[in-house]
């Protein structure tokens, strides 16, 4: 169910960008990963050792080995809901410092900790 509600949300991205184009309706989509919200931090107070755990995945991100926080996501969709960003339509926008594409790149297995 996980990867047909990613799939579907993929292809309304791209097919409403373009469908609704005609009136200057701006379609695009945020893809948040690893984000420090409280969630976040209570999943880590249940484990063995939280801090080492909370490194554990940080040390995936390969842009300054640390999460994401919730006001870069939200810095994101401001910049997608104003001006700056007139002529961007239809994009996946990843907010993860490179978190998604980590594994693909060099080969890296995750959940190691």
């Amino acid at each position: 169910a996980y990867a047909a509600a990613k799939g579907a949300i993929s292809a309304l991205t791209r097919e409403w960008a373009v469908a609704l184009a005609p009136y200057k309706i701006r379609v695009n989509c945020v893809i948040p990963a690893e984000c420090l919200t409280d969630q976040y931090e209570q999943f880590f107070q249940t484990q063995t050792n939280p801090e080492a755990t909370k490194k554990a995945i940080a040390d995936l991100v390969p842009f300054a080995q640390r999460l994401t926080t919730p006001e870069e996501i939200a810095q994101t969709i401001v910049f997608l809901a104003s001006d700056r960003s007139s002529h961007t339509t239809g994009q996946f926008i990843f907010v993860d410092g490179g978190y998604t594409h980590f594994d693909r790149a060099v080969g890296h297995e995750h959940n190691k900790w």
